[in-house]
């Protein structure tokens, strides 16, 4: 008998999509804070730091996530329902971005 493998797909899990979608949000929201931090007391440097703040995107939810293979080991092409806030506007995109799992952890690619 000639043992049958079947082959199942080691996709990221949903949690774990959602989870570097937040984690990209923050790092942004960080790489602001810390301009704002260094702007002291330069009332221009405030002013502008501040209309930038107005700008950044607040991420609401990551909903509806489907990620497929993408020609490559441990690369997949995910797709996610994102509603962010910008400027006070509500807004949800369907946005699709890569996933690959580099020395078993999972990062979001370009």
């Amino acid at each position: 008998m000639t043992p049958l493998f079947v082959g199942c797909s080691n996709a990221p899990s949903d949690d774990t999509v959602e989870q570097l979608v937040i984690a990209q949000y923050e790092q942004a929201n960080s790489i602001m804070n810390d301009a704002m931090a260094n702007a002291g007391n330069d009332e221009m440097a405030k002013a502008m730091s501040g209309m930038m703040e107005g700008m950044m995107p607040k991420l609401e939810s990551v909903e509806d996530i489907n990620c497929d293979e993408a020609g490559g080991e441990n690369t997949y092409m995910c797709t996610a329902d994102i509603t962010q806030t910008i400027a006070g506007n509500s807004r949800t995109n369907r946005t699709s971005f890569k996933v690959y799992q580099v020395n078993d952890e999972w990062v979001l690619g370009n």
